[in-house]
């Protein structure tokens, strides 16, 4: 039997057509526009930073929420400054809450503020001298189980003039020895009654701790912590921060301890505070300090 080549030919070309054209008629579902998640921000060692641009916001990663009792707005260092009052302070609560970025990505930082490691403390200050009637609080970290925070900066009575005679608190629950507490204390001339410039730079790879004032390194200068064995900041039983006033001054109290008659909030103002997790380099803290950051 002969296949006829011709007319075989015609018969597939013309189902070829009728396949093609069918699939052509085919309604097909609309493609919508695919919408991804925002990318996590790049990681950011600016865990908080307080402009005071009348408000308390936290433009740092962490974004944490303020509670605040006698405090004001005045014209600060660059802008406008927090002035804090008699009994006055800002509560800074922790929170496990997540955090709603510019980009609108939501999740929790990338690490915690009970976990510093290094850190730069660095804020512009205006205090009335000389520092009379208590010890002021400026800074503290909490440590919910003790007197004392896991990190404290107050101005201490002192009847100096404009001399500022500064004492810092440190615990630190990663030594391994288990005696993390170190205090230090130094006297910075001409630091009152004037808007002036603080550092406060620990830096775990070496165990120092250094103190600077409007740019300058005072007399805590590279002081080696630990024997030299001091190592990354680690916090226990932290739930908190305050501006302005000691730990145990708040209501309710940071810590396992009520006020006392010779601690004080801060008799004067502040402006630009900022935390990091990171040990600043003394350029760029003289960078802070020359553009008034």
């Amino acid at each position: 039997m002969k296949i006829n080549i011709k007319n075989s030919t015609g018969i597939l070309l013309a189902a070829g057509v009728f396949v093609l054209s069918a699939c052509q008629k085919m309604e097909r579902p609309e493609l919508k526009e695919l919408i991804l998640d925002p990318d996590p921000p790049a990681y950011n060692e600016l865990k908080s930073f307080w402009s005071f641009e009348n408000n308390l916001e936290d433009q740092g990663e962490n974004k944490l929420t303020p509670e605040s009792n006698a405090v004001t707005y005045v014209a600060g260092v660059k802008g406008q400054g927090l002035q804090i009052g008699d009994g006055g302070y800002v509560l800074l609560k922790a929170s496990t809450d997540e955090n709603v970025y510019d980009n609108g990505y939501i999740g929790k930082p990338g690490d915690t503020l009970a976990a510093l490691g290094s850190f730069t403390l660095s804020f512009w200050m205006n205090g009335v001298g000389p520092v009379q009637g208590g010890a002021q609080g400026l800074f503290s970290i909490s440590n919910s189980a003790e007197f004392w925070g896991n990190l404290d900066l107050f101005l201490e009575n002192y009847d100096g003039g404009s001399e500022a005679f500064l004492k810092i608190h440190m615990f630190n629950a990663g030594v391994a020895s288990g005696n993390g507490e170190e205090w230090s204390e130094v006297k910075i001339p001409n630091a009152l009654n004037k808007w002036t410039h603080i550092a406060v730079v620990y830096d775990a790879s070496t165990s120092k701790l250094t103190v600077y004032a409007d740019g300058a390194a005072t007399g805590i200068n590279g002081k080696v912590l630990g024997g030299g064995n001091y190592g990354k900041i680690k916090y226990n039983n932290f739930n908190g921060m305050v501006l302005g006033t000691h730990q145990f001054q708040t209501n309710p109290s940071l810590t396992n301890h009520g006020p006392e008659g010779w601690a004080k909030s801060f008799n004067g103002a502040l402006d630009q505070f900022r935390l990091y997790n990171k040990a600043l380099a003394a350029s760029e803290i003289t960078n802070l300090f020359t553009t008034k950051e």
